[in-house]
């Protein structure tokens, strides 16, 4: 597999044909589907019949807020949903159609953003299969609930923010320079500083300093002017609908909107100071501040709103009642106790933050028990390869990023730190399934680290002594993730099997 577009294509495939298989099954609503398939039902204005809206606290609802309980989370993801209702029907193939797209899609996206680290489609191909089988993304693919809403767009965001930073490294330091200094696999970047601009009139010229052998020494105006800085930066507006698009799914999206505008100023800055940049910092603030609120700031804002048209159409163009109810959507979130007046949680499955990436509690969607000793469970858990793994990849990439200042290492460390340790802050309740944007990048970090090892050669000889132990944590996740299907799709499985795959009090 020596092409990116063969290895882009086949993770693609696989993650669909993996993500629609019994797609339909449950026949019922599980979980969180009872809420936001309904009201992606009611958006498409179907009656309450056929949306099965039953209760009297829907019909309230619906009456209310255009929705049912789920009227406290954004709406384009809940659109998203109702896409698939729109062509199949509202029926579990139809509610859960649009999450199968966008699964396999933030997978794909995922491998691109491999290909753009790592310029070696065996990479690409490792990035997209270990994602396609993550288990805790495999199921929030295949359920009409937010969350792979959001990750995809976030995955989105990110995708084209690297290819920003492609974008403007050829316009700095030229195409030809910029593939030679990515051609030296696991090595950082080196550019040759940029030619600079020929002095604006003669007594310029004159004024220049002289270095060694009566050669001309830049000025700092010299080297400003030798730095592009475009305001129109079409991959960065791009990034910004993408991170829109996952606020206006869930507001959970608003983490990567920061982590991007600290990896924006920090590659910024990176780009000043390699091409010689006194005072680089400053120069990024001044320079690119303007372009990233736009971008990253004010285009989210813009794609917010619009995904309320047609709330605005449904009850008004009225801005004060809409900011009316993002303050009660708010207020309900601050609100949310993790525990009821007598001290028992709120729900059976609750799990901190700080306890995701040691899959302490997974969450039981769904249980049926057709006969006695046998039944038929879903669980969101995660894949232990990719989420135990994730806690020696990560330390391991922030430490190749001091080590040889390489962006990719840092690219990766920041942006799992940047979406996972906001939520350690969070106090309302939380489950696992909130890492599902998380997933992805916790899959960059692993294959980093693989790739970096994998690729140690002993001096003098071609051998790659740590290769078998890449390939075979590869083989390890997905594995498990076959390991773990039957739980993960409602297969059926004796009491011995599920205690087989049961490895805590806690995941039962």
């Amino acid at each position: 597999m020596n092409r990116p577009v063969v290895a882009l294509v086949a993770v693609g495939i696989l993650a669909a044909v993996l993500r629609s298989t019994h797609v339909t099954y449950p026949e019922q609503r599980i979980f969180d589907e009872y809420y936001y398939s309904k009201s992606a039902c009611i958006f498409l204005g179907y009656s309450n019949e056929r949306c099965d809206v039953n209760s009297e606290d829907e019909r309230y609802w619906r009456r209310e807020r255009g929705d049912v309980g789920a009227w406290v989370h954004p709406p384009l993801g809940k659109w998203s949903i109702a896409v698939g209702e729109l062509i199949f029907g509202p029926d579990p193939f139809g509610w859960r159609f649009s999450a199968v797209v966008f699964g396999s899609a933030s997978v794909v996206m995922l491998a691109g953003i491999a290909q753009l680290l790592f310029r070696r489609p065996i990479w690409t191909f490792t990035a997209g299969l270990l994602l396609a089988t993550e288990s805790l993304h495999f199921v929030q693919s295949r359920l009409a609930m937010l969350d792979v809403f959001v990750t995809t767009w976030i995955v989105a965001g990110f995708l084209f923010l690297v290819l920003d930073r492609d974008w403007i490294d050829r316009r700095t330091f030229g195409a030809s320079d910029l593939g030679s200094a990515r051609a030296g696999a696991g090595a950082p970047e080196t550019y040759p500083r940029p030619a600079l601009p020929p002095p604006r009139d003669a007594s310029a010229a004159e004024g220049l300093d002289r270095g060694p052998g009566g050669v001309t020494a830049p000025t700092p105006d010299d080297v400003h002017r030798s730095i592009p800085e475009p305001l129109f930066r079409p991959w960065r507006l791009l990034a910004g609908v993408a991170f829109g698009g996952a606020v206006a799914s869930k507001w959970s999206g608003v983490t990567a909107i920061a982590t991007a505008v600290v990896l924006s100023l920090m590659w910024e800055r990176t780009r000043r100071k390699r091409a010689g940049m006194e005072r680089a910092l400053w120069g990024t603030v001044a320079a690119e501040g303007f372009g990233i609120v736009i971008s990253l700031l004010l285009v989210p804002v813009a794609v917010y709103v619009v995904s309320y048209v047609g709330w605005f159409i449904e009850n008004g163009w009225g801005v004060r009642e809409w900011l009316r109810l993002q303050g009660q959507i708010a207020e309900y979130h601050q609100h949310l106790d993790v525990a009821d007046e007598t001290g028992k949680p709120i729900h059976p499955y609750l799990s901190q933050a700080w306890k995701w990436i040691l899959l302490v509690r997974p969450v039981l969607y769904y249980s049926s028990y057709p006969v006695e000793g046998l039944r038929k469970v879903i669980y969101a858990n995660g894949n232990p390869a990719i989420f135990w793994g994730g806690l020696l990849a990560v330390p391991f990439a922030l430490y190749r990023w001091r080590q040889r200042r390489d962006w990719r290492a840092g690219f990766v460390a920041v942006a799992v730190l940047g979406l996972y340790v906001p939520w350690m802050l969070v106090p309302r309740p939380q489950f696992l399934f909130y890492a599902t944007p998380i997933v992805p990048f916790l899959v960059l970090a692993c294959v980093y680290a693989l790739q970096d090892v994998a690729e140690i050669r002993i001096a003098g000889s071609r051998s790659r002594p740590y290769l078998p132990f890449a390939v075979g944590f590869v083989v390890l996740s997905v594995g498990l993730f076959v390991w773990f299907w039957p739980a993960l799709t409602g297969g059926p499985l004796s009491d011995a099997a599920f205690r087989l795959r049961a490895w805590f009090p806690t995941w039962t």
